[in-house]
């Protein structure tokens, strides 16, 4: 089921993919949809109660007040305290960044964390930067040049070629993607053309990490302030965030737990969401258990 819904945030478009029990928050990258969850989100939903929300100005919702990664932190607590109070956050990419600030933000919201290839600040010196990428991605959050930027291909490509563009640089193994997905990337890519803010929204929210990032600081004192448990999954052939950043990122906390993946990149709930709900489930599982005994 696909609507909107009204948070103290604003109005958001989201997807309740039903079960029963605790709740999963499935938290979209930079750029995607409720549309990256399709492949698990049911098969989550045998476990436990499972919805998706698109974040303000991506998917079919409306922006904020402006791209700045509180606006979609703060979105993101409007959600879950709508839909269920407390939650499972399980976020992609900057879906990921937003369930850490989250989790250290406001903890009592928060019960566990599934982190999928975070977005992470690159360690300097790093033999694993995918450097072409990395351009790609400082252009894209450079004021000013990363709008005319995105303005300049959505002028140039279709809806089709664009989604392809994207999924060359997120999917280890694009051909994997079920052909209904793709054509639900399309229809969502064409009707977002419509929409006046399309070409901001990526850019603008980037922008937004990078200010995040060229704070390193503040970013680790984020990741230490979390209480909830975490599992960090990251797939090893990801060109978006390198292994060293993300194992860095563990570094940080002994506690967590992490899983690499081989043979799949950034998003794996796309070319390998067999493999991701077999690696989420098991550990959701085991920390129930253990809180229940606890």
């Amino acid at each position: 089921m696909q609507s909107l819904i009204n948070t103290a945030a604003g109005p958001l478009h989201w997807k309740d993919y039903g079960g029963s029990g605790d709740t999963i928050v499935l938290v979209h990258g930079l750029g995607g949809s409720i549309a990256n969850w399709e492949a698990i989100g049911s098969r989550l939903a045998a476990n436990a109660r499972v919805v998706a929300l698109d974040l303000p100005g991506f998917g079919l919702s409306t922006p904020g007040p402006d791209w700045s990664l509180n606006t979609h932190a703060n979105a993101v607590r409007a959600f879950v305290e709508e839909v269920s109070g407390t939650a499972t956050l399980l976020g992609n990419s900057l879906g990921g960044l937003l369930a850490e600030m989250l989790a250290a933000d406001s903890p009592e919201v928060v019960e566990r964390l599934v982190l999928v290839s975070p977005a992470t600040p690159p360690r300097l010196g790093d033999p694993k930067i995918h450097w072409p990428m990395a351009r790609r991605l400082l252009i894209q959050a450079t004021p000013g040049l990363g709008v005319s930027v995105s303005r300049h291909l959505l002028n140039r490509y279709t809806s089709e070629e664009l989604v392809k563009l994207t999924l060359a640089s997120v999917a280890h193994k694009p051909s994997r993607i079920p052909v209904d997905m793709m054509q639900s990337f399309i229809t969502l890519a064409e009707r977002r053309r419509q929409f006046p803010w399309t070409a901001e929204a990526i850019p603008s929210t980037a922008n937004s990490i990078g200010k995040l990032f060229r704070r390193p600081r503040d970013f680790v004192e984020i990741i230490r302030a979390i209480k909830a448990p975490t599992l960090v999954i990251h797939g090893l052939e990801d060109r978006i965030v390198s292994p060293t950043a993300v194992e860095w990122l563990c570094s940080l906390r002994p506690d967590w737990d992490l899983v690499q993946l081989e043979d799949t990149g950034h998003t794996p709930q796309l070319d390998a969401p067999v493999r991701l709900v077999g690696t989420i489930v098991p550990w959701l599982e085991t920390r129930l258990r253990t809180e229940i005994t606890a």
